[in-house]
């Protein structure tokens, strides 16, 4: 196996358990020890995983930078962005959150339909599409995430209003709902939330059951969940709508 189809199975790996010791790694990818220790130091040098104590930790998503978020898990959210966007009724205005999950949900929209975003990622993906009506709100560029926020920013959301706003999430946890690792994305979130008249949450696995400083909503604020695996911390009682989105293959 090539070097970096190696590496990418790797990566692939430690995003679906997280944590991994280096003999079993390399029992699944059919290398020796050695290869997979180089390997992992690579992945490291480029901030996309961290060895620990004779096995490998995935880095927290948060703590990663945009481009290696972007690179975890791309099946998984292609699947969630197709999934996503074939529930959104044609002619629908939008609150569309910023990250590379939603900007899946963009690649799969069907329109008609209007975009109320402040990613300059989301924006070029529709940029081109005449059925798509685009608002992409200004306000203080932000080039680490690639998006807009701010006080501008807030203040053009307060302008609008949608039929479903579409978040991502930094964190989501069954007690202690949807959080954020910036107050500026955390405030942008609220204002989405607040100005749309559904809510709709799409998060993977990695996700789950974690939480990050600035809080957003809680779980009852939010319809519907967007997943790729049964959330089994979830309380039974409840009231928001779980769509786990199993591999299409």
């Amino acid at each position: 196996m090539h070097k970096a189809a190696r590496q990418r199975h790797l990566l692939d790996l430690l995003s679906e358990r997280g944590q991994a010791a280096v003999a079993e790694l390399a029992g699944a990818i059919g290398v020796s020890v050695d290869t997979v220790r180089r390997d992992l130091a690579d992945l490291e040098r480029q901030g996309l995983a961290q060895k620990h104590h004779g096995g490998a930790i995935a880095l927290e998503p948060s703590d990663m930078p945009r481009q290696a978020r972007a690179a975890l898990l791309p099946q998984v959210k292609q699947r969630l962005g197709r999934a996503v966007a074939a529930q959104i009724p044609p002619g629908s205005t939008l609150m569309l959150d910023a990250g590379s999950t939603l900007l899946a949900v963009a690649q799969a929209l069907r329109g008609p339909a209007t975009v109320i975003t402040a990613s300059l990622d989301i924006a070029q993906c529709l940029s081109d599409r005449p059925e798509i009506n685009l608002i992409l709100l200004g306000g203080q560029w932000d080039a680490r995430q690639r998006l807009f926020a701010g006080g501008a920013t807030l203040a053009l959301l307060a302008r609008y209003r949608a039929d479903i706003a579409l978040l991502g999430a930094c964190a989501v946890h069954a007690q202690l709902g949807l959080s954020a690792g910036e107050e500026a994305d955390a405030e942008v979130k609220r204002a989405m939330l607040a100005n749309s008249g559904e809510r709709w949450l799409v998060a993977d696995h990695m996700k789950l059951d974690r939480c990050e400083p600035h809080h957003v909503a809680d779980l009852a604020q939010v319809q519907r969940l967007f997943t790729d695996r049964p959330w089994h911390n979830l309380d039974e009682q409840s009231l928001i709508e779980l769509c786990v989105v199993a591999d299409d293959r």
